[in-house]
């Protein structure tokens, strides 16, 4: 019993940063149809400007939030720059942002070098509950990562803004004629997708050495996370997908290694999805 306990505190834990690292991902593909090659990039970027801030000297909060703003920016100019003009052209954004994803790694090379570094965590040490400890960071990183996507769908589900972009997203051209600045929402969503995708790599920073690859690791496993969960499903979908790839290869490592593990779990979701293309929850 105390095996299978920890186990589920485990994949919760790997499941929840799973989904803060995905989030953004979700936020730009499910809303707006950009299938996002450079989200990689984007969490590297976040990962680097926290590891600046805070050696200059900023609170290592601040200097999430300042990460986050700057990937938001950089996002606003991506999307206004050039991803305005091809929302039409699935394919030639998917190689835009590729190309963004390759230009981004090669710029941050050059700025900041290939060595490791490493950000503090604000909150060293683990939490004692009884039998079990807890690491005190991932348990509040999996925390803020469920309140972010809990007030997120707030946002989506109950304010003007929200039903907005759930309008732009079921009937662009009805939302045209009744108003809606099609524009300036698509900026919106693509520039906040940015914002959480450079917050989410600020926030694990901490818990990995920082490379100009980090975001690498996350990014096929959020692409997963997306499309196992559901397009355009930011609150179920979202944690769903992260604990059927994060959830599942913490089980599955228990029995082989981590690599067949990674595996395992892929091809659980390619069946999944063989089976139910549209994802575990369907869009609306």
């Amino acid at each position: 019993m105390h095996t299978i306990i920890s186990v589920a505190i485990d994949a919760t834990l790997i499941t929840m940063v799973l989904a803060l690292a995905a989030f953004g991902l979700a936020i730009i593909y499910g809303l707006v149809g950009v299938v996002n090659m450079g989200h990689g990039a984007m969490l590297t970027l976040g990962a680097y400007l926290t590891w600046a801030a805070a050696s200059a000297g900023a609170p290592f909060f601040l200097a999430v939030l300042l990460a986050g703003a700057g990937v938001g920016i950089v996002g606003l100019l991506l999307e206004h720059l050039v991803i305005r003009h091809f929302y039409k052209s699935p394919f030639d954004t998917l190689l835009l942002t590729w190309a963004f994803f390759l230009v981004t790694t090669e710029i941050i090379k050059i700025v900041f070098g290939t060595d490791f570094r490493n950000v503090a965590s604000p909150f060293p040490g683990a939490i004692d509950i009884g039998t079990f400890k807890l690491p005190a960071y991932r348990t509040f990183v999996s925390i803020l990562s469920g309140l972010i996507i809990a007030a997120t769908a707030v946002v989506f589900f109950r304010t003007s803004i929200g039903i907005k972009i759930r309008a732009l997203i079921q009937n662009p051209e009805v939302s045209s004629l009744l108003g809606l600045n099609i524009a300036a929402t698509y900026k919106l969503v693509f520039g906040f997708g940015a914002f959480m995708a450079g917050l989410a790599g600020g926030l694990i920073a901490p818990m990995l050495s920082i490379d100009p690859y980090i975001g690498n690791i996350f990014l096929v496993r959020s692409f997963f996370v997306v499309i196992v969960g559901g397009i355009g499903q930011l609150l179920s979908g979202t944690v769903v997908g992260s604990f059927v790839i994060g959830g599942s290869e913490t089980i599955f490592a228990l029995f082989t290694s981590q690599v067949v593990a990674q595996a395992a779990v892929f091809l659980v979701a390619i069946v999944l999805l063989r089976f139910r293309p549209e994802g575990v929850f369907r869009d609306q």
